[in-house]
């Protein structure tokens, strides 16, 4: 069998290891969170296969890439091409969706170019174009036997000539009457005839209607397309007009126009049906959906405040204080009281404020004078800061201009299907009916379509909708969307390398993950899979597993070979967890939980947020709750967009809108309210750990105690990145230098003045106990422990770090490289560092993401210790351990999407396991 041979990987923490992967084979990389994984899977392995691609290019291509790193092996032997499929969801465009990541919205567009009917607005049925032919049988079969004109029409605003040019072209081309719009009257045309300043129709014949005139009368209708098109400009096609001697009339038209209200819709095409082109997008929100408009919400955060107490927050800012003065003014000639909170005055009053009355322009006035003067940077940044998105009312959110609308198949058009499940999007593909005819034209375009939705429901995000926004996916939904779309491709002979297909998925899902999987493989791919998730693991052919720890003690290999003898290794650290006979977690000392009579709880009623269904929820405080449920059930609508920000504003905290819901109790049983997410710590890569943990100030004041510093003068500021003074000019403190790629995505290279150590020359030589500010930087968390022993300000937050499975951290360690799972266990641990833990409700979402075996047991200590301080935990989670161990847990369900968002079991998980309904009770049984 080929294998992928590795020589002499030493890439970040590697320890100059070889490696051996079989070709087409499924293979696991597992083992601790810092052990070397991404090191080996991303950083060695898919850039050594995407730089030996790049290779092969041209040149005029490789110019722009040979400064692509190399990643740090000796060796490397039969490796394919690569694509990495990685959970970090890059997206920040609005324009982005679901339909147009996946490419199912431009299949769609070309099947309502092809096979879209389009429909007059008015109720006048289909809108047809008539070609000669068609038109002349529709004549004959509607006005059989009459006597008629065939007209061409002269429109007022699109004739290209007027007034006599206009007769006389008329006459130059041998026409001899015309017959005025809304009249029966014949005019006999000569040299001094005066033309009609309104719309008018040109005799070209007068027939009488039977087979014999058949041919006379598409000739005669040939001629009028071609003489409406001469005589008037910015046609989209010929127009003609039929008149009998008895006043009965019809419309013919090669447009998309309606023949009995004269409708007309633009040329029917892709385009049409995009709202990334000008031709389709909305003309009022330009294609977003969205209007950004002042949000009263955002000007009066506090409505609980009174006018005097400056509700108005624009107002209460030293360069708005002349409107607040005026404000006070009309207030009291309008005998407002300015002492009332602004929920509590009348709305006529309210409304005269925000809107302005008689000699007074209103808070929206205020901020009107202010739009123009958006050429100034610091007045749009203002603006922004008072502004949201609210519904464009032109498009109702869809996007594309009206016409759009009008072209249906079966009674659907495009934004009904964008708004539809997957789930209902492939019934309704499955069971749409067409003519032969249409059949033949769209045949490809379904397959497409069809097999592209199949492999989205199929990777478990069957819940979503076309126009969902990609940058509101999840990473692990990121990650599988990109998943079905290298499917729908059917490339082979690549390597794939994945990083945690199954986060976010609930354990029902994994299966059919594995499967999909499976199928990418037989196709004759390799997959390289970094995964912590058991059934996947189980489910592979070839299992290598890094460690023995994390960090500077990772970097080995302790197993590489097939998955069976795996299972069966004792030099294993992962799968003694595997083992049924393994009980890893800590022993269940469950708290006592009678919801009904539980004094200490948070109850929220009545919520409505996406899919939830009107419904009521209870969290007991002091305990660990956990909110599970199949993906798309409602779990994140539930916490984050509704509990979340209603806890905060009920509290004071933020004043972010929540989601709708009728009312919420028990909020006086708490002081704090805190969101654990996996957002990173911070945006810059200057962010790390100890800036995050304010720990670098006194790093930074022991480096400028040592004599060194003091003889060259150097402040604290002298060893921060983020300020000039002892920084590198070059990197600004950085470290490295991005480098735009053009068509790929951008590269950092060490800094070559500071060689990526961030400081001056003169900087670097101050030394405390033999190391200098980078060296400190570069140690690990448990390095760093020993080093500041003597430091108890410095080690105890470290110390912090190693409860919550973090020791294997660099001190410096860039935020952006930390993964999600990292990032919100250093929130926790900084959490640990305050003491106002009592009455603070901590919301964490899927805090097991990135979690091997052994540090899933280190965080329900953690999060443990967090509730026995007096705090309160509430976890949004599929670990099945985890939901194990909970005290209550809230089941959402049973489906995703529409079938979801309620509530289908709620108790311990002794209780959920005998619900027959729950998918998350019928695994925790098998426990």
């Amino acid at each position: 069998m080929k294998e992928i041979v590795l020589q002499g990987a030493k890439q970040n923490n590697l320890k100059n290891i070889n490696v051996r992967i079989p070709l087409g084979s499924f293979t696991v990389i597992c083992g601790p969170s810092g052990s070397g994984k991404s090191s080996l899977a991303f950083e060695t392995l898919y850039a050594e296969g995407q730089r030996r691609y790049i290779e092969s290019l041209s040149t005029y291509a490789r110019q722009f890439l040979n400064k692509a790193p190399k990643p740090d092996v000796e060796f490397v032997q039969n490796i394919p091409p690569a694509i990495a499929i990685e959970q970090k969801n890059h997206i920040k465009n609005s324009r982005s969706t679901v339909g147009t990541t996946t490419e199912i919205l431009d299949y769609l567009r070309l099947l309502y170019e092809k096979v879209g009917t389009p429909f007059c607005p008015n109720g006048h049925g289909v809108i047809r174009r008539d070609n000669v032919t068609d038109g002349a049988s529709r004549i004959q079969t509607t006005l059989a036997g009459a006597r008629l004109f065939v007209l061409f029409p002269v429109y007022e605003k699109t004739r290209v000539v007027t007034g006599a040019k206009l007769l006389n072209l008329i006459l130059k081309e041998g026409f001899l009457r015309i017959l005025k719009d809304k009249s029966d009257e014949i005019i006999d045309l000569d040299t001094k005839t005066k033309i009609p300043t309104g719309d008018f129709y040109v005799v070209i014949d007068r027939i009488v209607v039977n087979e014999e005139s058949r041919s006379r009368l598409v000739d005669s209708l040939s001629q009028t397309y071609s003489m409406s098109l001469k005589f008037n400009h910015g046609l989209g096609g010929g127009h003609a007009f039929v008149r009998t001697v008895e006043g009965k009339s019809a419309r013919l038209t090669e447009e998309n126009s309606c023949s009995d209200c004269n409708y007309s819709l633009p040329p029917i095409n892709s385009r049409l049906f995009s709202y990334n082109s000008p031709y389709g997008a909305c003309p009022t929100c330009n294609g977003f959906g969205n209007i950004l408009q002042v949000d009263e919400g955002k000007v009066i955060p506090n409505p609980e405040a009174s006018l005097a107490q400056f509700c108005v927050e624009p107002f209460s800012m030293p360069s708005s204080r002349g409107a607040q003065r005026k404000l006070v003014e009309f207030a009291r000639k309008q005998k407002v009281d300015m002492d009332k909170p602004w929920e509590d005055l009348p709305a006529s009053q309210r409304k005269m404020i925000w809107e302005g009355s008689k000699g007074y322009p209103g808070v929206l006035g205020y901020f009107e004078r202010l739009e123009e003067k958006k050429y100034k940077m610091h007045v749009r940044i203002f603006l922004a800061r008072f502004k949201s998105p609210f519904l464009c009312g032109s498009c109702n959110g869809s996007r594309l201009r009206p016409e759009a609308h009008r072209v249906l198949i079966e009674e659907k058009n495009i934004t009904d299907l964008s708004k539809m499940t997957l789930t209902e999007l492939f019934d309704f593909l499955k069971n749409v009916e067409l003519s032969p005819q249409q059949m033949a034209i769209a045949n490809e375009v379904f397959e497409q379509v069809s097999s592209r939705v199949s492999f989205l429901i199929d990777v478990g995000v069957e819940y979503l909708t076309l126009d969902r926004l990609t940058k509101t996916l999840s990473g692990g939904e990121y990650q599988r969307i990109h998943l079905a779309n290298q499917l729908g491709m059917g490339l082979s002979q690549t390597l794939y390398v994945l990083d945690e297909p199954t986060v976010g998925l609930h354990p029902r899902d994994n299966l059919r993950l594995i499967k999909l999987l499976k199928k990418l493989r037989g196709l004759g791919n390799t997959l390289v899979v970094v995964e912590h998730d058991r059934d996947v693991i189980q489910h592979s052919s070839h299992v290598l597993e890094m460690g023995p720890g994390s960090g500077h003690l990772g970097g080995d290999i302790l197993f590489n070979g097939d998955t069976e003898s795996f299972m069966n290794s004792n030099d294993s650290v992962t799968a003694a967890y595997l083992k049924p006979t393994r009980q890893w977690v800590p022993p269940i000392n469950r708290r006592p939980m009678a919801i009904e009579n539980f004094k200490y709880k948070i109850e929220l009623l009545g919520c409505e947020g996406n899919n939830l269904k009107n419904i009521d929820v209870t969290f007991p405080l002091n305990r660990l709750v956990c909110v599970t449920g199949v993906s798309g059930s409602g779990k994140s609508t539930l916490i984050v967009d509704t509990l979340y920000p209603a806890l905060a504003r009920a509290l004071k905290i933020e004043y972010e809108r929540a989601a709708p819901f009728k009312k919420i109790k028990g909020e006086e049983f708490i002081r704090n309210v805190m969101l654990i997410d996996q957002k990173p710590i911070g945006k810059s890569s200057r962010s790390n750990p100890v800036t995050y943990l304010k720990v670098y100030d006194d790093i930074r004041a022991i480096m400028a105690a040592t004599p060194d510093a003091r003889s060259h003068g150097f402040t604290p500021g002298h060893f921060s990145f983020n300020v000039d003074g002892g920084r590198c000019p070059v990197c600004r403190g950085e470290g490295q230098e991005i480098i735009d790629m053009v068509f790929m995505e951008a590269v950092a290279l060490k800094c070559d003045a500071c060689d990526g150590k961030r400081f001056k020359k003169s900087v670097l030589d101050v030394r405390y106990s033999g190391k200098n500010i980078d060296d400190i930087l570069n140690l690990t968390v448990l390095e760093a422990m020993s080093f500041f022993v003597n430091y108890p300000n410095i080690r105890r937050p470290l110390s912090v770090l190693r409860e919550v499975g973090l020791e294997y951290l660099r001190l410096g360690q860039s935020a952006n490289t930390l993964s999600g799972g990292e990032s919100q266990r250093l929130k926790i641990a900084k959490e640990f560092q305050s003491s106002n833990q009592r009455q603070t409700l901590y919301i964490l979402d899927e805090p097991t993401t990135g979690l091997h075996f052994r540090e899933v047991e280190m965080l329900l200590n953690v999060i443990n210790r967090l509730i026995d301080n007096g705090g309160s935990a509430i976890v949004i989670e599929h670990n099945l351990e985890v939901i194990r161990q909970a005290d209550y847990v809230i089941d959402l369900g049973p489906e995703g999407g529409d079938k979801g968002g309620e509530i289908v079991a709620a108790g311990t998980p002794e209780s959920l396991s005998l619900v027959e309904t729950s998918h998350t009770g019928q695994f925790l049984k098998d426990m």
